[in-house]
């Protein structure tokens, strides 16, 4: 089942050629908002400030998934195991207080969706094991001074801010799905492009992501239009892979064959639902049901249950970032047989250390 998305509007409004003719223009007051942007900061009319530790940030260039979440989780985990002490900041999409206020989530601070959002959640539930701060506000300048003075963060790992230029970063790395290559997109809102791709040149370290979902054709035709934007970006490959199911009713671990050859529902509100679908259909479960709603649905009560009669009593896959917008009573109305997929980022060939030692040279103040 599927929800109202601006995608729909979009590809609606592409179908006739006064549609078509708005997008364009809106792109172009898009593009040009963007450029006058950019240019009040390059000359100092709009200020950026600096934080007394580093700061790395990871975003894209276009709207949707691209695997940005998984990258920080695995950055700020090993930075953490080399004795670090690494915070995340997040803006806090949809949550439901005003953008600047600051939501902390740390050991012995109850979590909560309306205050932090979807994003937060899932990533400090993923982070709390090393004990990694996660901080919530659209003032990442305070946000940021906050992690380091109050909770000793020694380097800020920014998620989501390529085009947040208020805050000075020492190492930008931008993500793009291999399965929607930018080269071939437009400007919001004819597009998913958040801003021209010249805007890579800004960008440190390009990380290819999803690469188990396209040929290497598809690959080296990205990479070449990377290197035309960023010539001087060192270019990575990463691959999502499973890594196990989380009965979120026990906490437990439940092996990946356990679905193997068996009919299944899946259900999830993300960028790139069809990634998360082609990871299931990858471990030969047969998808009875799928279910998609709009990035960062907050589901109902009426959701859940029409989602259980529907599935007729198959398991329910789910993801990380889905789960933290179940509502009270999720159990209830869902019953048992609810599943999270466990994803990991794995880098090919020698991505993995460029990418860390981009990141530790970011750390050292190193250019």
């Amino acid at each position: 089942m599927s929800a109202f998305s601006p995608e729909k509007t979009r590809d609606s409004l592409k179908s006739g050629p006064a549609g078509r003719l708005l997008l364009s223009a809106l792109s172009l007051a898009y593009r040009a908002g963007i450029a006058g942007r950019r240019l009040l900061f390059a000359r100092g009319l709009l200020r950026s400030r600096s934080l007394p530790v580093p700061v790395v940030c990871f975003g894209n260039i276009s709207s949707g998934g691209t695997g940005k979440t998984s990258t920080v989780v695995t950055v700020a985990l090993e930075l953490a195991r080399a004795g670090r002490r690494p915070a995340v900041l997040l803006r806090g999409y949809k949550r439901r207080v005003p953008p600047k206020k600051i939501t902390v989530l740390a050991k012995g601070r109850p979590l909560s969706l309306d205050e932090a959002g979807d994003e937060a959640i899932m990533l400090y539930r993923l982070l709390e094991p090393a004990g990694i701060p996660v901080v919530v506000s659209a003032d990442r300048f305070a946000s940021g001074s906050l992690a380091a003075s109050e909770l000793g963060a020694d380097i800020i790992l920014m998620d989501d801010g390529f085009q947040h230029f208020a805050l000075r970063r020492d190492a930008d790395i931008v993500l793009v799905n291999a399965t929607e290559p930018f080269y071939s997109d437009r400007v919001l809102p004819a597009g998913n492009l958040r801003e021209p791709p010249s805007g890579l040149a800004r960008a440190g370290a390009v990380v290819i992501t999803h690469c188990e979902q396209v040929q290497q054709e598809a690959i080296d035709a990205l990479r070449a239009e990377i290197s035309k934007a960023a010539p001087r970006a060192v270019v990575v490959e990463s691959m999502h892979t499973p890594d196990t199911f989380l009965d979120p009713a026990t906490g437990e671990r439940v092996d990946l064959n356990s679905l193997k050859g068996k009919a299944a529902a899946s259900l999830c509100g993300i960028g790139d639902p069809a990634s998360f679908e082609n990871s299931l259909t990858k471990m030969k479960i047969r998808l009875e049901q799928i279910w998609r709603y709009p990035d960062h649905h907050r589901f109902t009560p009426d959701d859940l249950a029409a989602a259980s009669r529907a599935a007729g009593g198959l398991p329910i896959i789910t993801t990380y970032k889905d789960f933290a917008r179940f509502p009270d009573g999720w159990q209830q109305l869902l019953g048992p047989g609810v599943l999270i997929l466990s994803v990991k980022i794995v880098f090919l060939l020698d991505g993995w250390k460029k990418l860390m030692r981009i990141v530790d040279s970011a750390g050292k103040g190193e250019d």
